[in-house]
């Protein structure tokens, strides 16, 4: 029961500094909460999918049992995926605002501090409104600093609450300067145009792979909902043109003929059809994977081009089965 509780308290006090990174004011038993119930009612929608399946079950009470469980454990990896993605997603977009201006600010700092301003000061005169969320958190440590708490541990604090690898070198790289008592007015100008080189850097790597981007776009979420779209309709077309032969008429003469009649169970265009959605649901999934992988070096920032990548990919699926359909109509059964 200990390890219960200790794992118990430290899944939340993990959820809880996720949910500080990402910014977003829950208390984490209403977060769970609120996915319990999501959880359930979800899975009573899912569970209305296999209706069907319920009427022609020979014992009702097991087939609800093996269907809800079933429809439970979609909606558990759903509202996790979806929890998850959120955090995420929001971690990396306030992750990107500071970013994205931490070079300009540490320069204005710089500037300060050639002036003759000490550390503190050049930080809060330096802010400006175009910096954003960075502005807002560096008004926070003022208030920390001026309430009595040391400098060194207010940037600590506020490195920690961001998923940036590039704040917190940043940070520790200040506060070592603050320690070691140096000329922090070149070590700030020096952190600053290495964030700006990064940025540099990183914006000609997109470049040179836009290439390899569009090209597992393309067959990710167009090739291969069209080349399954005419797979279905073979499939279609063969297993009508097969059920129009009388194989009992033409059975002396079968040896002669390239095609082999089996009375076994073969691939019906139904089973096909949810074949080929797994597989662009994973095509997705991997494709956005790859590409995140491949222009950020994480796979995290993917996650919302997986919604984007499946819904595409099942509309063009659709969109080909029916102009496939309305072309191969005039064929002859």
């Amino acid at each position: 029961m200990k390890d219960l509780a200790t794992f118990t308290r430290t899944v939340k006090k993990n959820i809880e500094d996720e949910l500080v990174k990402a910014n977003i004011k829950v208390n984490v038993n209403k977060l769970i909460t609120i996915s319990l119930i999501a959880t359930f009612v979800l899975s009573i929608i899912i569970l209305m999918f296999f209706r069907d399946n319920l009427k022609i079950a020979a014992n009702f009470t097991s087939a609800l049992i093996y269907y809800y469980l079933i429809s439970l454990i979609i909606s558990i990896i759903i509202i996790f995926f979806f929890n998850y993605s959120n955090i995420t997603l929001k971690k990396l977009k306030r992750k990107k605002e500071v970013e994205d201006v931490l070079a300009d600010y540490l320069q204005l700092v710089t500037t300060n501090l050639n002036a003759g301003m000490p550390i503190d000061q050049s930080m809060w005169y330096a802010v400006r409104e175009r910096f954003g969320i960075l502005a807002e958190e560096v008004e926070i440590i003022a208030r920390k600093v001026e309430s009595g708490l040391d400098l060194e541990q207010a940037l600590i604090e506020f490195s920690d609450k961001y998923d940036s690898e590039l704040l917190k070198r940043c940070m520790i790289l200040l506060i070592e300067g603050l320690k070691s008592g140096g000329e922090l007015a070149n070590l700030v100008d020096k952190i600053a145009w290495n964030i700006k080189e990064t940025q540099i850097l990183d914006k000609e790597i997109n470049a040179e792979i836009t290439t390899y981007v569009i090209f597992i776009t393309v067959a990710a979420i167009v090739i291969a909902p069209f080349l399954y779209a005419l797979s279905h309709r073979i499939i279609i077309i063969m297993s009508e043109v097969l059920s129009n032969i009388k194989i009992d008429e033409i059975s002396g003469i079968s040896g002669s003929l390239p095609l082999k009649f089996s009375s076994g169970s073969s691939i019906s265009a139904s089973d096909f059809k949810i074949f080929i959605f797994i597989n662009l649901g994973v095509s997705s999934v991997l494709a956005a994977m790859i590409i995140s992988t491949i222009r950020k070096g994480s796979i995290k920032s993917g996650l919302k081009l997986i919604p984007i990548f499946l819904i595409v990919s099942i509309v063009l699926f659709l969109l080909a089965s029916i102009i496939l359909t309305a072309v191969f109509k005039n064929v002859v059964l």
